[in-house]
């Protein structure tokens, strides 16, 4: 097999593999802070993000807002009191 033809068919075995190697990036400089949903409003998509619950939370409040405003491509951090991730809009029509 010529060397023309090998260099094409590892560069034909590599292809598949090459979203593999994309890595995104997460901003850790900048950081969307809120506690309402019109305040979430304001984060920007692709953000890191963090809700900061209130005094008087329920058990269900950060996963409701994991559900609502985090990119599961990402990981999430939450407890009773508040939720790190990186921010999605994708589900802000489905906010009420």
């Amino acid at each position: 097999m010529s060397p023309l033809k090998k260099l094409a068919l590892i560069g034909l075995a590599a292809l598949p593999l090459a979203g593999c190697l994309k890595e995104e990036s997460v901003d850790q400089a900048a950081l969307c802070t809120y506690s309402t949903d019109a305040e979430a409003k304001l984060c920007k998509s692709g953000q890191l993000s963090w809700f900061k619950a209130g005094r008087a939370v329920n058990q269900q409040l950060p996963l409701s807002v994991a559900a609502a405003y985090c990119d599961f491509n990402h990981p999430v951090m939450y407890n009773e009191a508040g939720v790190i991730c990186v921010f999605t809009d994708k589900r802000l029509n489905l906010v009420k």
